[in-house]
């Protein structure tokens, strides 16, 4: 068999390793400014140090993770002005995203929209939503209309932005569950605008989404410092 189409199975475990490791970043689940140990991590998931070592490059090349010769490896804390840069970036590229998607998109693409937006309406729907869910549906939603855009350029873009402020809404998001119902409104307000091929409004809503998430994060942010501070006084 040639070489080049042999599939090597310690790069198929790096990814693995990278997709569960990215996940407990964007999570919380491994603190901004916690360090990682390639031995400990390795003896969790039942692997070897090396597709370790592997993921930790990927998610040191995709800005989640920092790696110095003093320190070792440590995750990126992202401040809440790095936040802002983010999303005021995010707001217009994804606002064009969906302007070139509202023209392309296909009558299958706007079914799966659909279908996304009833799984939202479901948790929603339930006494405690499951915050994380929702955010990973939220992702599918916004990377499916990425992809209906075409645009192999603006999607490399955005997915490199994406990972920046996951953290900080879904930490705002289970401050705040009263803000995901009016979260699924506008994504529904989207999707119509979208099935209506409307671009002017596709991308009108989607820079007020980008907006309001940013809005609800620094309340978010905001209430949080207020109540550390009161507990230290």
């Amino acid at each position: 068999m040639n070489k080049l189409f042999e599939i090597n199975d310690y790069e198929l475990l790096s990814k693995k390793v990278y997709r569960i490791l990215k996940a407990r970043i964007i999570k919380g689940d491994l603190a901004q400014g916690g360090k990682l140990f390639e031995a400990k991590i390795a003896e969790q998931l039942g692997v070897s140090r090396t597709p370790v070592r592997e993921a930790i490059k990927g998610l040191a090349a995709e800005g989640l993770v920092k790696m110095t010769p003093n320190q070792g490896v440590v995750v990126i804390n992202v401040s809440i002005e790095d936040l802002q840069e983010v999303l005021q970036i995010r707001r217009v590229l994804e606002g064009l995203a969906a302007f070139i998607a509202a023209e392309k998109i296909s009558p299958e693409e706007t079914v799966k929209l659909e279908e996304i937006i009833k799984k939202m309406s479901m948790i929603i729907s339930k006494p405690k939503p499951d915050v994380v869910a929702y955010s990973e549906l939220n992702a599918q939603f916004h990377n499916l209309i990425l992809n209906a855009c075409g645009n192999k350029q603006l999607m490399k873009i955005c997915n490199n932005l994406s990972s920046s402020d996951h953290r900080f809404r879904i930490r705002s998001l289970r401050s705040n569950t009263g803000r995901l119902k009016y979260s699924l409104k506008e994504h529904h307000e989207i999707m119509e605008v979208l099935k209506r091929k409307d671009p002017e409004q596709a991308d009108r809503l989607s820079q007020i989404h980008i907006n309001n998430v940013l809005k609800n994060i620094l309340e978010n942010e905001s209430k949080k410092k207020g109540e550390e501070e009161d507990a230290q006084n």
